[in-house]
């Protein structure tokens, strides 16, 4: 079927210069001067044991027991699940709201430039803020949802289908310590041969078994 798819530095010596009054007597002026030498020659020092800020990481979190999701799904699973070439991973995390429940997921994202992107989130039990674990069933104010039991290694999923003229796929894959979720977002514009129910199904059965060895 065809689907729309989305210098060098120089080194400068500071030398003290001490005043002297004339006399054998040390002048008064002579502790200061000792003392701003000092505070001088120990600012280079002080300077390069400044701390240097490092990038930080995208915040993501495995749940207990499930390993993270960029652990269980690469480039390749996703070219051979839907024919096309992607970039690396990308480490996230996100959060859902849905009839009364919420929940937190581990994600990893991939890109193929100009055609399509593709999220796998993992959320385990613990992950649900609000409410019970389970596998609720996505909105459908904006799309179709049927149901998917047909997934080996879930015991049920759900397969949304956004409203024209954009297409959206999410596939929701349900065991009982995972709710998996693939999002497929297809650029605008770009048509895609292909049955995108069936390789997201065959994409979430390579993943369970990896999590469930």
């Amino acid at each position: 079927m065809r689907v729309r798819r989305l210098a060098p530095a120089a080194l400068l010596l500071l030398t003290p210069v001490l005043a002297a009054c004339g006399d054998d007597e040390p002048d008064a002026s002579d502790t200061p001067t000792d003392a701003s030498s000092a505070t001088e020659a120990s600012t280079p020092t002080e300077a390069t044991s400044a701390p240097t800020s490092a990038p930080t990481a995208p915040s993501s979190t495995a749940a207990a027991g499930l390993p993270m999701a960029c652990d269980v799904v690469s480039a390749d699973d996703l070219a051979e699940a839907y024919g096309m070439s992607f970039g690396p991973a990308e480490v996230g995390g996100g959060a859902t709201s849905e009839g009364g429940v919420e929940w937190s997921s581990d994600n990893c994202s991939f890109e193929a430039e100009g055609l399509a992107e593709v999220t796998v989130k993992l959320t385990g039990p613990e992950d649900f803020t609000q409410g019970a674990f389970g596998c609720p069933q996505p909105r459908d104010n904006d799309g179709v949802v049927d149901p998917a039991d047909d997934i080996a290694g879930a015991t049920r999923g759900w397969w949304k289908v956004s409203n024209p003229p954009d297409f959206e796929g999410e596939l929701r894959a349900c065991a009982a310590t995972v709710l998996l979720e693939i999002d497929l977002d297809y650029e605008d514009g770009v048509e895609y041969e292909g049955d995108p129910l069936n390789q997201s199904v065959g994409l979430a059965e390579k993943i369970l078994a990896t999590i469930q060895g």
